[in-house]
């Protein structure tokens, strides 16, 4: 990860200093909510093969 360090805000006139990285466990509702994403990922891809097939063959 990059950082930046202060950056200028032109606009409010004022720097701007980036927010402190949160140092977390990793929780179990962190685990549940990655599982949940690749399960939607799946369903996802399945869904679109699904449909091109069925398009190719019209």
């Amino acid at each position: 990860m990059v950082n930046l360090g202060k950056w200028y805000d032109p606009i409010s006139e004022r720097w701007i200093a980036p927010r402190e990285p949160r140092l977390e466990a990793a929780s179990s509702s962190t685990s549940e909510n990655h599982v949940l994403e690749l399960q939607r990922t799946v369903e996802i891809r399945r869904i679109w093969r699904a449909l091109v097939d069925c398009c190719a063959r019209g």
